[in-house]
């Protein structure tokens, strides 16, 4: 694996009709941010091979504006990432030997946790993206790793080279 794409999902309603938390669904603004920040992935080169999207609505309808962006991708729907702590997303990723740049679409505090391992074991090329990603990573935020070599999933092997916003990218 070359690439790690970390995708929190974009915002949501506090509440879902049903009551669950794994309805809860994007608001207007999270719809928007979620393309945006698509988008802003395709500009600056990135094209994932791997998709992994939790099944939860709000992680789902992330995917479903990436998907404007990217057409021709397929996610893999991971039951075992709704809610997911830092093992079992790196157990997820794990599952994914053959990709060479992977995104994950999932959720907090797990994404932040993992963001963190990995940018600690692994180090940092930018060091205001760490800075940022120390404070907390918010809705509709990426953080994006890098392999010091292309190898299969390695907690160590990954090193921080931006963290993007949504915020920041807002008209």
């Amino acid at each position: 694996m070359r690439r790690l794409i970390l995708f929190r999902h974009a915002k949501t309603e506090p509440y879902s009709e049903t009551g669950t938390d794994e309805t809860r669904r994007l608001t207007e603004r999270g719809h928007q941010d979620a393309r945006l920040m698509a988008e802003l992935l395709k500009e600056r080169g990135y094209d994932p091979d791997c998709i992994l999207v939790s099944t939860a609505r709000r992680t789902r309808e992330t995917w479903s504006e990436m998907s404007a962006v990217y057409p021709d991708k397929s996610p893999i729907f991971r039951e075992g990432l709704y809610l997911a702590d830092r093992d079992e997303i790196a157990s997820e990723i794990s599952d994914q030997p053959d990709c060479g740049s992977l995104v994950l679409i999932g959720h907090n505090e797990g994404l932040h946790e993992f963001a963190l391992q990995l940018a600690e074991l692994g180090g940092t090329r930018n060091e205001n993206a760490m800075a940022s990603l120390r404070v907390k990573f918010p809705t509709a935020a990426i953080a994006i790793f890098d392999a010091k070599e292309d190898d299969p999933f390695n907690i160590y092997n990954f090193e921080l080279t931006d963290f993007l916003i949504a915020g920041m990218y807002r008209d």
